[in-house]
Order: C-alpha cells, then sequence, then structure tokens
C-alpha cells in the first residue's frame, strides 16, 4: 500500500498508487466538458492532496489525476460489463456527438 495512514480510501490507493500499468508516453488532449464547481472541486482536492504529509505518493499534476481517475472507471466498467476484459475496438474512429446512441 502506498500510504502509511491505513484510513486513506481504497479508491485513492488506487488512483494515487502503482496499480495501473505505465502508458506509452503518448498524449492526446480529450474533448470532455465539466461543470464549473466540479472543477475548482477536482483543483482543490489535488492541491490538498499534494500538500497533505499523509499522502505518501501525491498526485504529480491534475492531469495525472484526471488520467487515473479514468482508468480506474474503465476498468471498472470493463469488470461489471465485459467480464473484465477490454470492450472491443469502435467501428468508427470518431465518436458520435449529440443525444446518445440508442440501442
Amino acid at each position: 500500500m502506498p500510504f502509511g495512514n491505513p484510513s486513506t480510501s481504497g479508491v485513492l490507493n488506487k488512483l494515487l498508487g502503482s496499480s495501473l500499468p505505465e502508458q506509452s508516453g503518448k498524449k492526446e488532449k480529450i474533448p470532455a466538458y465539466i461543470s464549473v464547481e466540479d472543477l475548482d472541486r477536482l483543483r482543490n482536492t489535488v492541491v490538498a492532496l499534494q500538500r497533505n504529509p499523509e499522502v505518501a505518493e501525491p498526485p504529480v499534476s491534475l492531469s495525472a489525476f484526471v488520467a487515473a481517475a479514468v482508468m480506474l472507471a474503465v476498468e471498472e466498467a470493463e469488470e461489471t460489463y465485459n467480464h473484465g476484459r477490454p470492450f472491443p475496438a469502435r467501428p468508427n474512429a470518431k465518436l458520435k456527438t449529440g443525444p446518445p446512441i440508442q440501442s
């Protein structure tokens, strides 16, 4: 466990710990929107974790924290809805914008 404090949440351990595989290094900006209030809360969280001496491995940046959180959610979705395996490649490179796709 990367934290000395056993009361630290399991999700936080997964976000900040080394449980996620190393990425290739190539990065791409994602087109996503978040409310101003949620973004402010996110920024406050990252800064608070960076300044908290009880956090053994604080997030190095907001981007690193968000990337880890997104991949944690992806892994959870794969586990819950696809037997723990990655979902198949999408048929089109671009995602459709607008209302959700109806099945």
